[in-house]
């Protein structure tokens, strides 16, 4: 009976182990992405201040 526990225990803990670093590594690409998204933007908005600046 002990085993039975022990298995289904070990199962269901590495299904949900499974899932949650799914979910960490999902939540982490979607950060990155926003993240370059907000730079590639700050760059576009600072490029005509600098070549005005330059001038």
């Amino acid at each position: 009976m002990q085993e039975i526990e022990r298995f289904f225990g070990n199962l269901f803990s590495g299904i949900i182990n499974r899932f949650k670093y799914s979910v960490m590594d999902a939540t982490e690409r979607k950060i990155k992405q926003t993240v370059d998204q907000q730079v590639e933007q700050h760059r576009e908005r600072s490029k005509p201040k600098d070549e005005e600046d330059r001038q």
